[in-house]
């Protein structure tokens, strides 16, 4: 492996100034993430790191994940450095309230859905939106489709909420079904692989990098719902191209940041609200909100509309100081 077969471009060397390369700091990325170490890797060799104190007294937000690139030398550890993001893939965490990094320097997002009765429709949007969030290329992965032979009910569901946004189903296990999938990674490409628990992510994260290098195990049989198997995030290479990260089951997204705007997850409801009579409808009670009148005459989901409202609240900043937990 090189630096550029870990992702390494001059989106992240032009951040590297001469004092460092003086100091002989050299650029490593973070693979894994564990509660005392981080493994990473610098094109040759894979090593762990300890975790930092200093880190740990700051943000959560701002402390190293998976994905990161760091300036380190064995000299002095303590003068590790963490590079500036390209993007960060953020949810809140329920307990802390803080927002939690999940993934940094990721390019796509592969939001795996199960076909099964599992499927929500709010749920999906909000992946949605955490890709647009976060600025990065979104990819719905409908899974499962071997165990199901009326699988393209769910993806018909699906469709009229993707708009531009393409999506493949897929075998996980059958590497015949996963070509789409891989040709969206190029060299220097990350992509990071999110979901419920037990819809085969790991599984297809396996297929694609060609070993198992992650834990897989079945759903329960009684309800299809998954159970935790993934338990740290990893980054992995592809052999075709491009690196791939997996993690744990989301069970819960609570989404954090800011976003003025989502005209790629809910294009419908921003272009109608062009047309309501106030700038910052809230399409509560305003009069002539176009909005409203669209889901009155049938031509808008009234679920669509709830979903996207708190979306939207989660994502503006008075929500991001004073974050209030909504369920999916």
């Amino acid at each position: 492996m090189t630096l550029q077969a870990l992702g390494w471009s001059f989106r992240f060397a032009r951040h590297v100034k001469e004092d460092d390369e003086e100091f002989q700091l050299i650029p490593v990325r973070v693979i894994a993430q564990h509660r005392h170490k981080l493994v990473v890797h610098d094109g040759t060799n894979e090593f762990e790191l300890p975790a930092l104190g200093k880190w740990f007294r700051e943000r959560q937000s701002t402390q190293p994940t998976v994905g990161d690139w760091l300036l380190f030398t064995q000299q002095d550890v303590s003068s590790t450095l963490i590079l500036p993001r390209e993007s960060e893939i953020q949810r809140l965490v329920k307990t802390r309230r803080t927002a939690q990094v999940i993934a940094a320097n990721v390019d796509l997002l592969l939001v795996v859905i199960a076909c099964n009765d599992d499927f929500s429709e709010s749920k999906l949007e909000r992946y949605l939106a955490l890709a647009e969030a976060a600025g990065v290329e979104a990819h719905v992965v409908f899974s499962k489709m071997d165990l199901n032979p009326d699988y393209t009910r769910i993806v018909e569901r699906a469709k009229p909420l993707l708009f531009d946004i393409d999506c493949t189903a897929v075998n996980c296990l059958d590497v015949a079904t996963l070509g789409t999938i891989r040709e969206l990674f190029t060299t220097q490409k990350t992509g990071l692989v999110v979901g419920s628990s037990g819809v085969g992510k790991s599984t297809m994260t396996n297929t694609l990098v060609g070993e198992s290098v992650q834990k897989t195990q079945q759903t329960r049989s009684k309800d299809e719902k998954g159970r935790h198997t993934t338990s740290a995030r990893r980054l992995m290479q592809i052999p075709t191209g491009g690196l791939i990260i997996d993690v744990p089951g989301i069970r819960e997204l609570a989404l954090t940041g800011v976003a003025e705007s989502l005209p790629r997850t809910f294009p419908d409801i921003e272009t109608l609200a062009i047309e309501c009579a106030y700038r910052d409808c809230a399409h509560e009670q305003e009069p002539n909100c176009r909005v409203r009148t669209a889901v009155q005459e049938g031509d808008l989901d009234a679920r669509r509309l709830t979903n996207y409202k708190r979306v939207r609240i989660q994502l503006s900043p008075a929500f991001s100081h004073a974050p209030k937990e909504i369920e999916v």
